[in-house]
């Protein structure tokens, strides 16, 4: 076979984005082995993956949503997680998880957020800027400058962004973020899956001692607003959801800011023009979602004998929805390998498809938006100052550290 999605090294640079290319021009789905499993079915045409996310009757979530999770922990979460649930008791998981998110309630959040944001942006461009600066690696262009300053993108800025914001929503301590920061990426990205369910373990342990606080006295935060609209969930699953809507809040806008940093780095006209042009801010940002596609794919499992794009799936088969690919499928995207700012329409499939599509999209758009406004106000250059390292997940995707040199406006 001469694609290989399981393999960590594929995914360290773009390697996968080609073998999906590959795949995309292929009659109908690929099969895809597995050394230790029964392997899977790879979708990755913009509408086969739309076919099989819209379709949750014949493709299930309830026995996983990833590739390398156990049948174990689908089962323990099964019908009580909203991810990893199917109708009708997703609808009504999704009515309760989803009630902070919907847009009456995003507008009482809206100035707390964006104010986050912007503080954020602030401490990290003024932190440093018109002291001396430490040696710049060789890849960095151009002559050092003193009212600049080297950051990593990712631990200084990007990874903090999402993480502070969904604190702040759901209120908790300050001294707590980063653990919370911490214990989020280790209990979706480490490779060592008995890491994966420690941090888990942990994340659901602080989530049941809130709870518990926020029932005995209720406030104005996310936590309160998802036991007000609790339902007939227990706190078991109260517990569960909490913990997935940290995972969704924070690594997808982590990996897409990061992204998106990388870009105006490597092509500082795109930089330029967007500061010149602040109007392109809204397509800007669905660019940014489609060209980082952070969630590569989700994982479904066959109900039912179907046909998709002329391939026979039976019942118990598996099948990937490769969302990145998706995003660069040349028959919906034209150019697709090119990042465009004015790309219109942006039919992307960056936050899912179907009954599943993210709850969080709009809190993300509102943070992706929030960040360039403050940096195009800060932030006169971006320059990279080193190498940039990639995660090796097939799940969740994206830079894990990106030096730059930002030059304050």
């Amino acid at each position: 076979m001469d694609i290989d999605l399981l393999a960590p090294d594929v995914f360290s640079g773009d390697r996968f984005l080609d073998q999906l290319a590959a795949v995309r021009a292929r009659p109908g789905l690929t099969w895809h082995p597995e050394p230790d499993g029964p392997g899977f079915w790879v979708a990755a045409r913009y509408d086969d993956v739309h076919t099989v996310l819209g379709d949750p009757a014949t493709f299930s979530s309830r026995e996983g949503i990833r590739l390398g999770g156990t049948d174990e922990a689908a089962r323990l979460v099964a019908d009580r997680m909203m991810v990893v649930s199917d109708p009708p008791r997703h609808g009504r998981i999704r009515r309760v998880v989803g009630a902070p998110f919907t847009p009456a309630a995003l507008r009482l959040w809206h100035d707390r957020i964006v104010a986050g944001v912007t503080d954020l942006v602030d401490e990290v461009v003024e932190a440093g800027a018109g002291g001396p600066l430490g040696a710049l690696p060789d890849e960095a262009a151009g002559p050092l400058v003193r009212d600049a300053v080297v950051r990593d993108a990712v631990g200084d800025l990007t990874q903090r962004l999402p993480n502070q914001v969904i604190c702040a929503m759901m209120d908790l301590p300050r001294a707590d973020w980063p653990l919370i920061g911490r214990l989020t990426t280790d209990g979706l990205d480490s490779p060592d899956p008995i890491d994966r369910l420690d941090a888990n373990a942990e994340i659901f342990g602080y989530f049941a001692d809130l709870i518990h606080q926020r029932r005995a006295r209720p406030g104005d935060d996310l936590i309160s607003a998802l036991l007000a609209a609790g339902g007939d969930l227990t706190d078991d699953e109260l517990i569960l959801n909490c913990s997935g809507v940290l995972t969704g809040a924070s690594e997808t806008v982590r990996y897409a800011a990061a992204g998106a940093l990388l870009v105006f780095a490597e092509r500082p006209e795109l930089w330029t023009a967007l500061r010149a042009s602040p109007e392109l801010l809204p397509t800007t940002v669905e660019e940014i979602l489609r060209w980082t596609s952070p969630g590569l794919h989700a994982l479904r499992t066959v109900t039912r004998p179907v046909t998709v794009s002329g391939s026979d799936l039976l019942p118990g088969e598996r099948v990937t929805a490769w969302l990145c690919s998706a995003n660069r499928d040349p028959a919906v995207f034209p150019d697709p390998d090119t990042f465009r700012p004015d790309r219109t329409p942006n039919r992307h499939l960056a936050f899912g498809w179907g009954p599943h599509v993210c709850v969080g999209a709009r809190v993300a758009r509102l943070e992706l938006t929030a960040l360039l406004t403050a940096l195009i106000s800060r932030v006169r250059t971006i320059a990279p100052a080193g190498k940039p390292v990639r995660s090796t997940g097939n799940f969740i995707h994206g830079l894990t550290s990106l030096p730059v040199l930002l030059r304050p406006a």
